[in-house]
């Protein structure tokens, strides 16, 4: 069977049996209700996105899931081109939310594997936690497998988490049971009969003679602590199931590989760049073939992060993928002998072969190709800059007197021009100088710990002691579309704590004047912040909904969590409490601002991608009251696009056009529709778009004007970058915009009033005034440079022919001295000039030679720079003109005296 064929077997086997087939989360983490997840940098497991269901935080939309989950994990990323590991892979997933269990999932899996996938049941061992008897006895019983293919293990094989029992963390967790696929020809296996089955099972497991293909996790426990502060296991109302299925590994023992990149995952990849490449893949581990597995690794890593909107960049998820792209150049350079761009003609086969599946590779392939395209073009140049670094450590002093490398140097080298350890290893023994390996080993480790510290490490259930909100309550009904006061009642109050506990929320049945705290109502006109629009405030009064009572509540901020609104809040006056009916009141004059910039930001988007074309993708955004923020994928735009894109916008305000709403709109359909879709936001079966006729159509779960002519008029602020092939605008309506102009009319007036001229004549008076200005400086510059001529010390003498004149210029600029070089050439038509500066406890040379000299060989740049030696400095430049410094001004002299023999080395033999 091909890869794409299981992959289907399996979302069909498990709809088949009542699962709702839901889509992959982006690779930037989010939960299935759209909140971020700061976990981990990439969403790295099949569950990722469904723990409010296993927290119990959020009803499910079913009770039975499947899933094909798009994953990357980077804890092994300089291991990516063996045959083992990947960065990039897909997790086939089944879940139950309080429904089917161990009796259930367990035959489903063996029945799976062997009648679907058709594999050899013979060739199958299982693993289960020691005291899940349970489960041992299914395998045993049920499916049929003899007791010495099961094997128990302790809690750090087979309990989710890992150590969860004995060090946490507190929250659901549960026993799981991994099923293996034998790899190895049973010659290879340990026969040693003097070992119990177990035993041999883990030599053979380390030995990689078995391949985990399979993954039960039985969510049954909720881990807290008793008052000795020992995990206990509490047995949870509901019993969950997390499957877990590596696709890959799985098509490799379907298809009876020793590696996945013999099967038909990798094979045309594969293909792709030995044509590239004009030579073949061998499947060793010789350096030409590791970088084969490498580039097609991580080919795949990069276009499915870029499809997800993940860039190059120097932070977080946006470095790793810059990483990945720069290794597999690192690879193909060094080992396959590529010296162009050439990943952007590998990438079209990935989305070729998995875009069916994965429509959105399709959908921003032209972003795709052209990021990988400019990121690897860059980095050639920034890889070229490394060999010429290097040079320059070899030629260092410190490096010829002890033939050593340090090792901070060769790290500094491998992190930021990603220059191979191994190649600069092999350059140095060309040179026998080594390389300190301990000292690179120290620095690899400094960066490993601040990565870990940045967020990379292993997926954990949140718990109230970290931070999360964990209570149960009826969702909130949210009424801010149509209305924005209710009448409501308070369900939950919450008070977070201070100092170190501040992360903590606690209940509270009662709070006072004074109180900040977290409020949930049963129902809110309250808009809470999503999609880059800001959380609502206001007002919450009561008892009654009575604006006179004694209660009132400012809402300082709205936040969602799940399907509960969270109101930040501080009581002002009064006492809140649970069970109180209450009226919620958005301030409406900030509402009216807010969704005057949000419906401009629609239609900012829009008119960008007229202008600059279809790769413009929203990144980002921010919809405040007082600014909108709009990040997009495109090179810089020109002052002449960004005009044209403010008239755009101004000429659809003007027009009046409706703002239509469409509510609970199937996806497929929007997405037929062309609806546009913001990179990492989570969607679901059915959708909200909005929609200005004839010119734009968006996803979007936010607030918005009736008509376009609502948002008065749309100003740009700036233009700027804010990451590699990322550009932000910032922009302003409505009373923003009146305020911005009204402030600029004022600050032209003032200037008109400094100049002594009208408003309309302000540009030609300060283009006035610049020439002005212009002619002062050249007359300065001329009388400096003649006074600096007066007080030079000039010397003429002939060397081979060659006139040569030097001249100290006491405590004289660059400006000056090229000034007093250039009249010096011009008197004598025919020369070599030097001059030199002492001055701010620095030397300064300048270097000139005349057209006629160039030709038989003289050259300023290399004159210069050897002259600036003497000096302790360096420098360089064109033939015909160049300057240097030095770190020792006393050295001038010295300097200037060797200029002749500098000279007579470069004449031409």
């Amino acid at each position: 069977m091909l890869a794409n064929e299981i992959r289907q077997a399996y979302i069909d086997y498990f709809t088949k049996r009542g699962h709702l087939l839901l889509p992959s989360a982006p690779l930037v983490p989010i939960d299935h209700l759209g909140n971020p997840d700061d976990s981990t940098l990439f969403t790295g497991s099949g569950m990722q996105q469904f723990k409010p269901y296993f927290t119990g935080s959020a009803k499910p939309p079913s009770a039975r899931a499947t899933t094909v989950q798009k994953c990357v994990r980077t804890g092994d990323i300089d291991s990516v081109g063996d045959y083992s590991h990947c960065t990039f892979f897909e997790m086939l997933g089944n879940f139950s939310f309080g429904d089917y269990f161990k009796a259930e999932v367990i035959p489903w899996t063996w029945d799976f594997l062997t009648n679907v996938a058709g594999l050899d049941g013979d060739r199958f061992c299982v693993t289960v936690y020691r005291d899940d008897d349970e489960a041992f006895q299914i395998w045993h019983d049920a499916v049929g497998l003899s007791e010495d293919r099961i094997h128990r293990m302790g809690q750090d094989k087979n309990f989710w988490l890992p150590n969860a029992i004995t060090d946490g963390p507190n929250g659901p967790c549960g026993p799981c049971s991994e099923v293996f696929y034998r790899v190895a020809p049973l010659s290879e296996m340990t026969a040693d009969s003097s070992l119990t089955p177990t035993e041999r099972y883990k030599i053979d497991d380390d030995a990689g003679r078995w391949l985990e293909v399979w993954n039960n996790v039985f969510t049954q426990y909720d881990r807290q602590e008793d008052e000795h502060g020992k995990g206990i296991l509490i047995p949870l109302p509901k019993k969950n199931n997390d499957t877990g299925a590596g696709l890959d590994r799985i098509v490799m023992a379907q298809q009876d590989k020793r590696s996945v990149f013999e099967t038909d995952l990798f094979r045309p990849i594969l293909a792709r760049i030995e044509d590239l490449a004009k030579r073949r893949y061998g499947g060793t581990m010789e350096p030409a073939d590791f970088a084969f597995r490498c580039i097609a690794e991580h080919a795949r890593t990069m276009v499915f992060c870029i499809g997800d909107g993940i860039l190059p960049g120097n932070e977080g998820r946006d470095y790793v993928l810059r990483y990945i792209v720069r290794r597999a150049v690192r690879y193909s350079k060094t080992a396959l002998g590529f010296d162009k761009p050439f990943l952007h003609e590998v990438a079209p086969l990935v989305i070729e072969q998995m875009g069916g599946h994965y429509s959105e590779l399709r959908e921003r392939q032209e972003l795709i190709l052209k990021t990988i395209h400019n990121e690897e073009e860059s980095f050639r140049r920034t890889l070229d800059n490394g060999m010429r670094r290097l040079e320059e450590l070899f030629e260092s002093t410190a490096v010829k007197q002890a033939n050593v490398l340090p090792g901070r140097d060769a790290f500094k080298l491998h992190d930021t021009y990603g220059f191979p350890l191994k190649l600069t290893e092999d350059l140095s023994a060309e040179r026998g100088i080594t390389v300190d390996l301990e000292g690179f080993g120290e620095a690899m480790e400094e960066q490993r710990k601040r990565s870990r510290a940045g967020g990379m490490g292993t997926t954990v259930f949140a718990t109230e002691a970290g931070g999360a909100l964990m209570f149960h309550t009826d969702a909130t009904q949210f009424l801010g579309y149509a209305s924005t006061d209710a009448e409501s009642r308070i369900l939950k109050l919450f008070q977070k704590g201070t100092g170190r506990s501040s992360a903590i929320r606690t209940e509270v049945n009662t709070a006072g004047p004074g109180s900040e705290v977290e409020v949930v109502l049963d129902m809110t006109p309250f808009y809470a912040e999503s999609g880059g629009q800001v959380g609502d405030a206001g007002w919450v009064f009561g008892p009654g909904g009575d604006v006179t009572c004694a209660t009132r509540i400012e809402v300082l901020d709205t936040r969602k969590f799940g399907g509960v609104y969270l109101h930040i809040a501080r009581v002002l006056e009064g006492e809140a409490f649970p069970g109180q009916r209450v009226l919620a009141q958005v301030n409406a004059a900030r509402r009216r601002h807010i969704v005057r910039n949000h419906t401009a930001t629609h239609l900012l988007q829009a008119a960008l991608r007229e202008v600059l074309g279809s790769h413009v993708h929203q990144k980002g955004s921010l919809v405040a009251p007082d600014r909108l923020r709009f990040d997009f994928t495109s090179e810089p735009v020109s002052p002449t696009d960004l005009r044209k894109v403010e008239e755009i916008v101004n000429e659809r305000i003007l027009d009046d056009i409706p703002v239509v709403v469409h509510t609970d709109v199937p996806v497929d359909e929007a997405k037929k529709r062309g609806a546009m879709a913001l990179f990492g936001e989570k969607y679901g079966d059915r959708v909200r778009m909005i929609e200005i006729p004839e010119f734009s159509l968006e996803l979007c779960g936010g607030t918005h004007l009736q008509h376009t002519s609502q948002a008065g008029l749309f100003k740009i602020l700036s233009e700027s970058g804010v990451a590699a092939g990322i550009r932000r605008i910032e922009a302003v309506t409505g009373q923003g915009a009146y305020d911005f102009m009204s402030e600029k009319e004022n600050t032209l007036s003032q200037l008109a009033q400094v100049l002594k001229t009208s408003p309309k004549d302000v540009l030609m008076a300060a283009e006035k005034l610049q020439q002005q200005r212009a002619q002062l400086e050249k007359q300065i510059q001329q009388l400096r440079s003649g006074a600096a001529g007066k007080g030079a010390d000039l010397k003429e003498q002939a060397v081979d022919g060659v006139r040569i004149v030097t001249g100290a210029v006491p405590n004289a600029d660059a400006e000056t001295l090229a000034a007093l070089a250039d009249r010096t050439a011009n008197q004598h038509k025919s020369a070599v000039i030097v001059l030199a500066s002492a001055a701010d406890g620095k030397a300064l040379f300048i270097a000139k030679v005349t057209s006629d000299l160039i030709k038989q060989g003289y050259h300023a740049g290399n004159l210069v720079r050897e002259v600036a030696k003497i000096a302790g400095g360096g420098g360089g430049g064109r033939p015909d003109f160049a300057q240097a410094g030095g770190r020792d001004p006393s050295k001038v002299d010295e300097a200037l005296l060797q200029v002749p023999a500098i000279v007579s080395s470069q004449k031409l033999g």
